[in-house]
Protein backbone atom coordinates (compact mmCIF):
# COMPACT_ATOMS: atom_id res chain seq x y z
CA UNK A 1 0.00 0.00 0.00
CA UNK A 2 1.55 3.46 -0.61
CA UNK A 3 1.94 5.81 1.47
CA UNK A 4 -0.03 9.71 0.25
CA UNK A 5 2.18 12.12 2.29
CA UNK A 6 1.44 16.20 1.72
CA UNK A 7 5.12 17.89 0.63
CA UNK A 8 5.55 20.88 3.05
CA UNK A 9 8.27 22.60 0.70
CA UNK A 10 9.51 22.91 -2.80
CA UNK A 11 13.09 21.72 -2.76
CA UNK A 12 13.95 18.31 -4.86
CA UNK A 13 16.75 16.73 -3.69
CA UNK A 14 18.77 15.03 -6.88
CA UNK A 15 21.31 13.50 -5.29
CA UNK A 16 20.04 10.74 -3.03
CA UNK A 17 20.89 7.61 -1.98
CA UNK A 18 19.61 3.55 -1.46
CA UNK A 19 20.99 0.55 -0.69
CA UNK A 20 19.54 -2.89 -1.00
CA UNK A 21 20.54 -6.27 -0.10
CA UNK A 22 21.90 -7.59 -3.23
CA UNK A 23 25.32 -6.43 -3.54
CA UNK A 24 26.14 -7.83 0.02
CA UNK A 25 26.90 -11.70 -1.29
CA UNK A 26 30.64 -11.00 -2.07
CA UNK A 27 33.76 -10.98 -0.53
CA UNK A 28 35.76 -10.52 -3.37
CA UNK A 29 38.07 -8.32 -3.58
CA UNK A 30 36.53 -6.88 -6.71
CA UNK A 31 33.06 -6.51 -4.69
CA UNK A 32 31.65 -3.14 -3.14
CA UNK A 33 33.27 -2.10 0.26
CA UNK A 34 30.12 -1.59 1.51
CA UNK A 35 31.42 -2.79 4.98
CA UNK A 36 32.73 0.93 5.38
CA UNK A 37 29.45 2.59 5.76
CA UNK A 38 28.33 3.01 9.44
CA UNK A 39 25.67 0.82 10.50
CA UNK A 40 23.14 3.71 11.13
CA UNK A 41 23.45 5.30 7.55
CA UNK A 42 23.02 1.74 5.91
CA UNK A 43 19.65 1.69 7.79
CA UNK A 44 18.82 4.87 7.31
CA UNK A 45 20.15 3.67 3.53
CA UNK A 46 17.27 0.93 3.10
CA UNK A 47 14.61 2.82 4.68
CA UNK A 48 12.01 4.27 2.17
CA UNK A 49 9.31 4.72 4.38
CA UNK A 50 8.25 6.57 7.34
CA UNK A 51 11.65 7.09 8.80
CA UNK A 52 12.98 8.67 5.16
CA UNK A 53 9.83 10.69 5.09
CA UNK A 54 10.45 11.99 8.04
CA UNK A 55 13.59 13.05 7.78
CA UNK A 56 13.11 14.53 4.24
CA UNK A 57 10.25 16.61 6.26
CA UNK A 58 12.58 18.05 8.71
CA UNK A 59 15.09 18.98 5.92
CA UNK A 60 12.73 20.88 3.48
CA UNK A 61 12.84 18.86 0.80
CA UNK A 62 9.40 17.69 -0.85
CA UNK A 63 11.17 14.83 -3.40
CA UNK A 64 14.05 13.11 -3.70
CA UNK A 65 15.36 11.56 -6.98
CA UNK A 66 17.19 8.54 -5.56
CA UNK A 67 19.55 5.63 -7.14
CA UNK A 68 21.32 3.25 -5.51
CA UNK A 69 24.60 3.50 -4.26
CA UNK A 70 26.78 3.02 -7.06
CA UNK A 71 29.01 -0.10 -7.41
CA UNK A 72 30.12 -2.36 -10.26
CA UNK A 73 28.03 -4.81 -11.00
CA UNK A 74 26.87 -7.01 -13.66
CA UNK A 75 24.00 -6.25 -16.06
CA UNK A 76 21.82 -8.95 -13.80
CA UNK A 77 22.91 -7.68 -10.62
CA UNK A 78 21.71 -4.39 -12.09
CA UNK A 79 18.07 -5.91 -12.83
CA UNK A 80 17.68 -6.98 -9.57
CA UNK A 81 18.72 -3.83 -7.89
CA UNK A 82 16.48 -1.54 -10.17
CA UNK A 83 13.62 -3.65 -9.40
CA UNK A 84 13.81 -3.68 -5.74
CA UNK A 85 14.50 -0.16 -6.05
CA UNK A 86 11.22 0.34 -7.51
CA UNK A 87 9.34 -1.59 -5.17
CA UNK A 88 11.07 0.97 -2.60
CA UNK A 89 10.20 4.04 -4.48
CA UNK A 90 6.30 2.79 -4.81
CA UNK A 91 5.89 3.32 -0.86
CA UNK A 92 5.55 6.86 -1.59
CA UNK A 93 5.72 7.99 -5.40
CA UNK A 94 4.50 11.26 -4.83
CA UNK A 95 8.05 11.88 -2.94
CA UNK A 96 10.32 9.77 -4.80
CA UNK A 97 11.90 9.47 -8.49
CA UNK A 98 14.30 6.79 -9.28
CA UNK A 99 17.18 6.18 -11.41
CA UNK A 100 18.31 3.19 -12.76
CA UNK A 101 22.21 1.58 -12.10
CA UNK A 102 23.64 0.64 -15.56
CA UNK A 103 26.85 -1.76 -15.80
CA UNK A 104 29.30 -0.06 -17.55
CA UNK A 105 30.61 -3.94 -18.32
CA UNK A 106 27.88 -4.31 -21.21
CA UNK A 107 26.89 -1.44 -22.40
CA UNK A 108 23.99 -2.73 -25.40
CA UNK A 109 22.59 -4.71 -21.92
CA UNK A 110 22.38 -1.22 -20.21
CA UNK A 111 20.66 0.38 -23.16
CA UNK A 112 17.97 -2.45 -22.83
CA UNK A 113 18.00 -1.88 -19.16
CA UNK A 114 17.23 1.76 -19.29
CA UNK A 115 14.25 1.01 -21.88
CA UNK A 116 13.14 -1.74 -19.42
CA UNK A 117 13.33 1.28 -16.29
CA UNK A 118 12.26 4.20 -18.08
CA UNK A 119 9.09 2.44 -19.97
CA UNK A 120 7.88 -0.24 -17.30
CA UNK A 121 8.97 1.34 -13.83
CA UNK A 122 8.91 5.00 -15.23
CA UNK A 123 12.26 5.81 -14.30
CA UNK A 124 13.18 9.34 -14.71
CA UNK A 125 17.16 8.01 -15.77
CA UNK A 126 20.26 6.09 -15.18
CA UNK A 127 23.71 5.87 -13.56
CA UNK A 128 26.71 5.50 -15.20
CA UNK A 129 29.61 4.58 -13.19
CA UNK A 130 32.24 7.63 -14.87
CA UNK A 131 34.97 5.33 -16.03
CA UNK A 132 37.57 6.13 -18.96
CA UNK A 133 35.86 3.36 -21.95
CA UNK A 134 32.53 5.22 -21.95
CA UNK A 135 33.57 6.93 -25.23
CA UNK A 136 33.67 3.81 -26.83
CA UNK A 137 31.37 3.04 -29.97
CA UNK A 138 29.82 -0.19 -27.97
CA UNK A 139 28.16 3.25 -25.81
CA UNK A 140 26.25 4.29 -28.93
CA UNK A 141 23.06 2.52 -28.29
CA UNK A 142 23.43 3.78 -24.69
CA UNK A 143 23.04 7.15 -25.59
CA UNK A 144 20.50 6.91 -28.31
CA UNK A 145 18.28 5.12 -26.05
CA UNK A 146 18.59 7.96 -23.28
CA UNK A 147 18.11 10.63 -26.88
CA UNK A 148 14.78 9.08 -27.21
CA UNK A 149 13.39 8.97 -23.84
CA UNK A 150 14.67 12.68 -23.28
CA UNK A 151 16.50 10.96 -20.08
CA UNK A 152 19.66 11.98 -18.42
CA UNK A 153 22.94 10.13 -17.44
CA UNK A 154 23.85 10.28 -14.54
CA UNK A 155 27.93 9.99 -14.45
CA UNK A 156 28.94 9.26 -10.78
CA UNK A 157 32.36 8.19 -9.20
CA UNK A 158 31.92 4.43 -8.49
CA UNK A 159 31.82 2.83 -4.56
CA UNK A 160 35.54 2.06 -3.60
CA UNK A 161 35.53 -1.96 -4.24
CA UNK A 162 37.28 -4.38 -0.98
CA UNK A 163 40.70 -4.17 -2.73
CA UNK A 164 40.43 -0.54 -3.20
CA UNK A 165 39.89 0.39 0.16
CA UNK A 166 42.83 -2.03 1.61
CA UNK A 167 44.95 -0.03 -0.35
CA UNK A 168 43.83 3.70 1.16
CA UNK A 169 44.54 2.31 4.76
CA UNK A 170 47.33 3.23 6.97
CA UNK A 171 48.84 2.50 9.91
CA UNK A 172 49.43 6.19 11.12
CA UNK A 173 45.60 6.73 10.68
CA UNK A 174 43.08 5.13 13.35
CA UNK A 175 41.01 2.47 12.13
CA UNK A 176 37.80 3.87 13.71
CA UNK A 177 38.43 7.44 11.12
CA UNK A 178 39.11 5.44 7.91
CA UNK A 179 35.74 4.11 6.91
CA UNK A 180 33.74 7.90 7.09
CA UNK A 181 36.67 9.75 5.66
CA UNK A 182 36.60 6.99 2.61
CA UNK A 183 33.08 6.77 2.26
CA UNK A 184 32.71 11.01 2.40
CA UNK A 185 35.76 11.58 0.57
CA UNK A 186 36.65 8.87 -2.37
CA UNK A 187 34.42 10.29 -5.28
CA UNK A 188 35.99 13.56 -4.88
CA UNK A 189 39.59 11.48 -4.53
CA UNK A 190 38.51 9.16 -7.85
CA UNK A 191 37.12 12.06 -10.03
CA UNK A 192 38.64 13.33 -13.48
CA UNK A 193 37.63 15.36 -15.81
CA UNK A 194 39.40 12.72 -18.80
CA UNK A 195 36.16 10.95 -18.92
CA UNK A 196 33.85 13.42 -19.75
CA UNK A 197 36.78 15.40 -22.15
CA UNK A 198 37.03 12.09 -24.44
CA UNK A 199 33.14 12.02 -24.67
CA UNK A 200 33.83 15.79 -26.32
CA UNK A 201 36.57 14.39 -28.51
CA UNK A 202 35.14 11.84 -29.85
CA UNK A 203 32.27 13.44 -31.05
CA UNK A 204 29.50 11.97 -28.82
CA UNK A 205 27.90 15.19 -28.85
CA UNK A 206 27.87 15.78 -32.27
CA UNK A 207 26.30 12.53 -33.20
CA UNK A 208 23.51 13.22 -29.95
CA UNK A 209 22.95 16.99 -29.42
CA UNK A 210 20.42 16.47 -27.14
CA UNK A 211 21.82 14.11 -25.02
CA UNK A 212 22.05 15.13 -21.74
CA UNK A 213 24.46 13.87 -18.66
CA UNK A 214 24.51 14.84 -14.61
CA UNK A 215 28.18 15.21 -12.73
CA UNK A 216 28.33 15.89 -9.42
CA UNK A 217 32.31 15.98 -7.73
CA UNK A 218 33.67 15.57 -11.29
CA UNK A 219 31.29 18.56 -12.61
CA UNK A 220 32.60 20.38 -9.41
CA UNK A 221 36.36 19.76 -10.10
CA UNK A 222 35.58 20.08 -13.56
CA UNK A 223 35.06 23.78 -13.19
CA UNK A 224 38.34 25.03 -12.24
CA UNK A 225 39.57 23.27 -15.56
CA UNK A 226 37.52 24.86 -18.16
CA UNK A 227 39.75 27.43 -19.29
CA UNK A 228 42.30 25.31 -19.56
CA UNK A 229 39.93 22.43 -21.43
CA UNK A 230 38.81 24.84 -23.99
CA UNK A 231 42.61 26.67 -24.67
CA UNK A 232 43.59 22.92 -25.44
CA UNK A 233 40.75 21.88 -27.51
CA UNK A 234 41.42 25.66 -29.35
CA UNK A 235 44.82 24.83 -30.17
CA UNK A 236 43.78 21.68 -32.18
CA UNK A 237 43.09 23.91 -34.76
CA UNK A 238 46.26 25.38 -35.08
CA UNK A 239 48.12 21.62 -35.49
CA UNK A 240 47.58 20.15 -39.23
CA UNK A 241 47.92 16.53 -37.95
CA UNK A 242 45.27 17.49 -35.30
CA UNK A 243 43.18 19.33 -36.88
CA UNK A 244 42.52 16.65 -39.35
CA UNK A 245 41.30 14.41 -36.79
CA UNK A 246 39.26 16.73 -34.28
CA UNK A 247 36.45 18.71 -36.37
CA UNK A 248 34.10 19.31 -33.45
CA UNK A 249 30.85 21.12 -34.55
CA UNK A 250 30.45 22.84 -31.10
CA UNK A 251 33.06 24.52 -28.88
CA UNK A 252 33.70 22.72 -25.40
CA UNK A 253 32.02 25.42 -23.33
CA UNK A 254 28.76 25.36 -25.51
CA UNK A 255 28.64 21.73 -24.61
CA UNK A 256 29.44 22.04 -21.19
CA UNK A 257 26.54 24.78 -20.66
CA UNK A 258 23.98 23.03 -22.71
CA UNK A 259 24.75 19.15 -22.40
CA UNK A 260 25.45 19.09 -18.73
CA UNK A 261 23.84 19.60 -15.61
CA UNK A 262 25.92 19.87 -12.05
CA UNK A 263 24.20 18.54 -8.53
CA UNK A 264 25.63 21.00 -6.23
CA UNK A 265 25.74 18.62 -3.70
CA UNK A 266 29.65 20.46 -2.83
CA UNK A 267 28.66 23.79 -3.25
CA UNK A 268 28.12 23.90 0.60
CA UNK A 269 28.58 27.40 1.60
CA UNK A 270 28.37 30.81 -0.43
CA UNK A 271 31.64 31.15 -1.79
CA UNK A 272 31.11 27.39 -3.08
CA UNK A 273 28.25 28.66 -5.03
CA UNK A 274 29.20 31.80 -6.55
CA UNK A 275 32.54 29.62 -8.13
CA UNK A 276 29.82 27.15 -9.39
CA UNK A 277 27.62 29.86 -11.31
CA UNK A 278 30.90 31.26 -12.81
CA UNK A 279 31.35 28.67 -14.70
CA UNK A 280 27.88 27.11 -15.04
CA UNK A 281 24.66 28.59 -16.23
CA UNK A 282 22.13 28.73 -13.32
CA UNK A 283 19.53 26.88 -15.39
CA UNK A 284 21.87 23.84 -14.94
CA UNK A 285 22.19 23.81 -11.62
CA UNK A 286 20.57 20.92 -9.44
CA UNK A 287 20.50 20.68 -5.57
CA UNK A 288 21.34 17.77 -3.68
CA UNK A 289 22.12 16.71 -0.51
CA UNK A 290 23.74 13.55 -0.89
CA UNK A 291 21.42 11.79 1.88
CA UNK A 292 21.92 9.89 4.13
CA UNK A 293 25.97 10.35 3.99
CA UNK A 294 25.00 13.65 4.06
CA UNK A 295 22.29 15.77 5.58
CA UNK A 296 22.36 19.44 4.96
CA UNK A 297 18.84 20.42 5.23
CA UNK A 298 17.27 23.26 3.98
CA UNK A 299 20.06 25.65 5.99
CA UNK A 300 22.57 26.11 2.88
CA UNK A 301 19.47 26.94 0.20
CA UNK A 302 18.23 29.60 2.94
CA UNK A 303 21.05 30.87 3.13
CA UNK A 304 22.73 31.74 -0.54
CA UNK A 305 18.95 33.14 -0.77
CA UNK A 306 19.45 35.49 2.55
CA UNK A 307 22.63 36.66 1.13
CA UNK A 308 21.78 37.37 -2.35
CA UNK A 309 23.57 34.77 -4.01
CA UNK A 310 20.72 33.22 -5.68
CA UNK A 311 17.91 35.86 -6.15
CA UNK A 312 14.41 34.14 -6.18
CA UNK A 313 13.46 33.50 -9.80
CA UNK A 314 17.25 32.23 -9.68
CA UNK A 315 16.90 30.41 -6.61
CA UNK A 316 13.46 28.64 -7.39
CA UNK A 317 15.44 26.90 -10.83
CA UNK A 318 17.79 25.46 -8.02
CA UNK A 319 15.60 24.50 -5.44
CA UNK A 320 13.51 22.62 -7.69
CA UNK A 321 12.69 24.43 -11.21
CA UNK A 322 15.68 22.77 -12.98
CA UNK A 323 14.92 19.15 -11.50
CA UNK A 324 11.65 19.09 -12.88
CA UNK A 325 12.06 20.31 -16.44
CA UNK A 326 15.35 17.71 -16.70
CA UNK A 327 14.14 15.11 -15.05
CA UNK A 328 10.24 15.65 -16.42
CA UNK A 329 8.77 16.31 -12.96
CA UNK A 330 5.29 17.73 -12.43
CA UNK A 331 4.99 20.50 -9.79
CA UNK A 332 6.87 19.72 -6.79
CA UNK A 333 4.70 21.41 -4.20
CA UNK A 334 1.61 18.44 -4.70
CA UNK A 335 0.24 15.94 -6.99
CA UNK A 336 1.95 13.04 -8.75
CA UNK A 337 5.80 14.24 -10.00
CA UNK A 338 6.11 12.10 -13.14
CA UNK A 339 5.13 12.43 -16.43
CA UNK A 340 5.60 16.47 -17.06
CA UNK A 341 7.19 17.68 -20.12
CA UNK A 342 11.20 16.63 -19.95
CA UNK A 343 13.60 19.63 -21.61
CA UNK A 344 14.81 18.55 -24.73
CA UNK A 345 18.42 20.63 -24.82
Amino acid sequence: MSTVTTPQAPLIACSEFYLSNIPQLSIAPSSPSLNMIAPHTVTKLKNTGPARLRDMRAAGISMQVISHVPILANPATCSKLNDALHTAVCTAPDRFAALALLSADDPREAARELQRCVTRFRFVGAVLGLSRGIDGVVFEELWAQAERYGVPIVLREVWPTKEQAQQYRTESLAAALQGPILTHLHAAHSSSPLPVVHLYATGVFDRHPNLRFVLSRTGITMCSLLPRIQALFTSFKDVQSLAHVFKPNRSFIDVWRHNFYIVAEDAMDNISMKALLTHMPVDRVLYGTGYPFEDKGRAVMSEMKDSGVLDQEEWEKVAWGNAERLFGLRGARGGDKRGGSRSSY
